[in-house]
C-alpha cells in the first residue's frame, strides 16, 4: 500500500543523495561491519563524514547522537530498498486497544501510522506531538525503532524518539498511575480516540503492533 501523505525523511534522504548512502555501503564492507551495530557504524569514514554534514554547527553536544540515530535509521532503510507499509486506522486501533503479543518480522521498513492516533512527548513535561511513522530495524535477537513526531508541511524537521529492545519482548506494564499501556495522556483524547506512548517499552510494542497491521 502506498502512503497516502508526504514521508517526512524524503526531503533529507535527497539531500545527502544516493553517492552518500553508496560510500557508507562501501566503507561498511571493506570494514566488515554489521550496519545493525550503531556504535560500529559510526565509526567509519564515511558515516563520520556525513553526520558531520547533517549536524549544523550550533548544535549542541547531546543533539548529535539524535542526529546520528537518524543518519543510522536513513541507512538501514535505504539498504532494504526503502520499503514503507502503512498500518490501517481500525486495525491499529483495536491493537492498541487490546494488545496481544505479535510476531516479530526480521528487517527494516517504515510504518506511517494513521493520522494523528499516536501521540508522544519527546521528553518529559514537553508537549505531545502526533507520530507520523516509525522505522523499525528487526533481527531475530534485537529490534531498533525510530519514531517521528510532529511532522507537518509547514514545519521545517520533525522530533524523533527512539528505542531499543533484546526480542522477544514483554508486553509493557501498567503505568506508575495505573493505566494501561497506550491509555491517552491527552485531554479529552479518549473521546477523539486517541493513543499515547509513553515509555520506550511502549514504543517498541506500538513498533510490533504497527508491522503487524501493515501486514494485514
Amino acid at each position: 500500500m502506498s502512503a497516502p501523505r508526504p514521508l517526512p525523511w524524503t526531503a533529507l534522504a535527497e539531500a545527502l543523495g544516493e553517492d552518500a548512502f553508496a560510500r557508507m555501503q562501501r566503507e561498511l564492507a571493506a570494514a566488515k561491519v554489521e550496519p545493525f551495530e550503531r556504535d560500529a557504524f559510526v565509526l567509519v569514514g564515511a558515516v563520520g563524514r556525513v553526520l558531520r554534514d547533517l549536524v549544523p554547527a550550533d548544535a549542541p553536544a547531546e543533539a548529535v547522537t539524535g542526529y546520528l540515530t537518524l543518519l543510522h535509521a536513513l541507512y538501514l532503510h535505504w539498504a532494504a530498498g526503502r520499503p514503507v507499509r502503512v498500518a490501517p486506522r481500525d486495525t491499529l486501533a483495536a491493537a492498541l486497544a487490546a494488545p496481544a503479543p505479535p510476531p516479530p518480522a526480521p528487517g527494516v521498513c517504515y510504518v506511517q501510522l494513521p493520522e494523528r492516533l499516536v501521540w508522544a512527548a519527546p521528553f518529559a513535561g514537553a508537549a505531545h506531538e502526533p507520530l507520523d511513522g516509525l522505522w523499525a530495524a528487526t533481527t531475530p535477537e534485537r529490534i531498533r525503532v525510530l519514531a517521528v513526531l510532529g511532522f507537518r508541511r509547514e514545519r521545517e524537521g520533525f522530533t524523533t524518539i527512539d528505542a531499543v529492545a533484546p526480542l522477544p519482548v514483554a508486553a509493557p506494564p501498567r503505568r506508575a498511575d495505573g493505566t494501561a499501556p497506550f491509555a491517552t495522556a491527552l485531554p479529552a483524547g479518549e473521546r477523539m480516540g486517541f493513543f499515547s506512548v509513553t515509555s520506550e517499552a511502549e514504543l517498541v510494542w506500538l513498533a510490533l503492533l504497527a508491522l503487524a497491521a501493515a501486514r494485514d
